[in-house]
């Protein structure tokens, strides 16, 4: 704990580098906007913040009428996983498309296309935090607020919201993490040829990239929004959590790494490293992928689903689509491509997944174990982490593509992003994984005389091996929003023929449908598409990650 003359002294000094931080870019750096800077951070400040209070209203409200009845929660909680099963940049050109047919390209339409995709970014922790919360309260508990009488509001107030507490913190922190991620890509789009943005952070880091072409100001962008997610975490964010593990109220469920059966509340994937590893910010996610759900709770969710459907393509046609319509969507000749695209998309992912999985072991298990590789390790863990890795893409794009050319830029791009972002849920798995190993199991390898290879072959690897899993689950599902958003490059550049750079995958196809004018774009053919991306997620978790499990279940050591 952080004694209150120390933060304090945190505080005013956080402060004062931020401003000089602040002074120093205005007074040196040569760029038309670079006086809107203070504007631009408040506008998106404004814009996460406003969104976070939304997102917690809304987790909040429905959540609680989730837990408390049953014919609310038959029907909202597996349409919601479906919908967070769905990559959040898969269904945003649709959103793009359908707001800025809505409110024909004003401000307004912008503004809300670009805080409904931190919604849906942000919402689905805080809901399925506070449902697993309520779920958790302890039957005692239950029976003993029934004995007094507590009914209504008073048992909402008096039991359900001190339950919450813990999990709504989890949440909201999850959530604003979230928001940080998928800034530059709600805040900066370019739609049928037209660059459509929103004052902020994220829009002008873009812009410094690909109108600019400043390698520098990006960097320096980078580093100011970094110190800015640093220095609000630890104002904020750290404190509540504090306060949250020290006060009366404990997580109504805890979500064990190597158990992802259950619901539960966690922590946030950058917050009190060192000694005390939480789990990272999507495995409340991974006990959702891995419910089950009765016939009539997936009959209930595919009927809203396929009503969802036919209500966005109505809005965007401006009629229910014909025979003809869906003929039209399907003639493209790109689309028999699909299954070399999908090939495609899946070799990157496996690529990145394999050596996120080889680095995250190697560097799980030094940090486990030594402490001195540790007390090195997490202080620049904990300040990458605050780097929102979609913001991370132009920079590495513009030095890639200086050195290897545009299309093998891209490539790589796409493929470190991919590592930067799937490999620290695996790492913080594997390391719970490795601390919780028992004393005795380590004694036991000690007396058959393992070590080095042979004490990772045949001690640590077999007793993480269901971490490994969760965090591979995690990783596939964050690697498909990046791969999405990293094989499509559709900023017009001067250095590349001023034609926008792709990658031949599902992720670039999907976004060209979304992005470019009629016959390539199509509304119908978006909506396929992301249910494609949908059903491979959803067969991945089917065919190989609930196998996995079961398989290594074996494995599970007890602590």
């Amino acid at each position: 704990m952080i004694s209150k003359t120390r933060r304090t002294a945190a505080f005013f000094a956080g402060l004062l580098a931020i401003i000089a931080m602040y002074w120093s870019v205005m007074a040196f750096v040569r760029n038309p906007e670079i006086s809107y800077l203070p504007y631009y951070t408040f506008r998106t400040l404004l814009r996460i913040t406003a969104t976070l209070v939304i997102s917690v209203v809304w987790g909040v409200s429905f959540g609680v009428v989730a837990a408390r009845y049953k014919t609310a929660s038959l029907v909202l909680v597996p349409f919601i996983d479906l919908l967070q099963s769905l990559p959040i940049l898969g269904y945003f050109p649709a959103v793009i498309l359908f707001f800025i047919s809505f409110f024909r390209g004003s401000e307004i339409g912008l503004e809300l296309s670009a805080m409904l995709l931190l919604f849906t970014s942000m919402a689905w922790a805080i809901f399925f935090g506070v449902l697993g919360a309520i779920r958790g309260i302890p039957t005692n508990i239950v029976e003993a607020a029934q004995s007094f009488g507590l009914t209504g509001f008073r048992y909402t107030r008096h039991v359900i919201m001190p339950a919450i507490v813990t999990a709504l913190i989890s949440g909201a922190t999850l959530a604003w993490c979230d928001g940080w991620f998928f800034m530059i890509a709600a805040e900066y789009v370019v739609y049928l040829g037209t660059t459509y943005s929103v004052p902020g952070l994220g829009s002008y880091l873009a812009k410094a990239a690909y109108v600019y072409n400043d390698l520098n100001l990006s960097v320096i962008l980078l580093g100011l929004i970094t110190a800015i997610v640093l220095y609000l975490n630890f104002l904020v964010w750290h404190r509540l959590m504090e306060g949250v593990s020290t006060g009366t109220y404990k997580p109504a469920i805890r979500l064990e790494l190597l158990d992802v059966e259950r619901l539960g509340t966690v922590g946030p994937r950058w917050m009190h490293l060192g000694d005390r590893i939480h789990s990272p910010k999507a495995l409340i996610l991974a006990s959702k992928w891995l419910r089950r759900y009765t016939h009539l709770e997936r009959l209930i969710a595919l009927v809203l689903s396929l009503a969802a459907f036919l209500f966005i393509a109505y809005s965007l046609a401006g009629k229910i689509p014909s025979v003809e319509a869906f003929q039209q969507a399907f003639a493209d000749p790109e689309f028999a491509n699909l299954p070399v695209y999908i090939a495609l998309t899946l070799g990157r992912l496996a690529v990145a997944y394999v050596i996120s999985l080889c680095v995250a072991i190697g560097m799980g298990v030094l940090a486990a174990e030594h402490k001195a590789f540790a007390a090195i390790f997490y202080p620049i863990y904990d300040i990458g982490q605050a780097v929102p890795i979609l913001a991370l893409f132009p920079i590495l794009f513009l030095t890639l593509s200086r050195v290897f050319g545009g299309t093998a830029g891209l490539e790589l791009t796409a493929i470190i992003m991919l590592v930067l972002d799937m490999i620290w849920y695996m790492f913080l798995n594997i390391v719970s994984a490795v601390k919780n190993i028992p004393t005795e199991m380590k004694e036991v390898g000690h007396l058959f005389g393992f070590k080095g290879m042979r004490r990772i072959t045949h001690l640590i690897i077999p007793a993480i091996l269901p971490a490994i899993v969760t965090g591979s689950i995690l990783s596939w599902g964050t690697g498909w929003n990046t791969i999405i958003f990293a094989e499509y490059m559709p900023y017009e550049m001067e250095q590349f023929g001023g034609q926008p750079l792709t990658l031949p995958g599902l992720g670039s196809y999907l976004d060209k449908t979304g992005y470019l004018p009629p016959p390539k774009g199509n509304p119908i053919r978006l909506l396929f598409l992301l249910g494609v991306v949908a059903a491979i997620v959803l067969l991945m978790e089917g065919l190989v990650w609930r196998r996995l499990l079961r398989r290594f279940e074996k494995y599970r050591v007890e602590v």
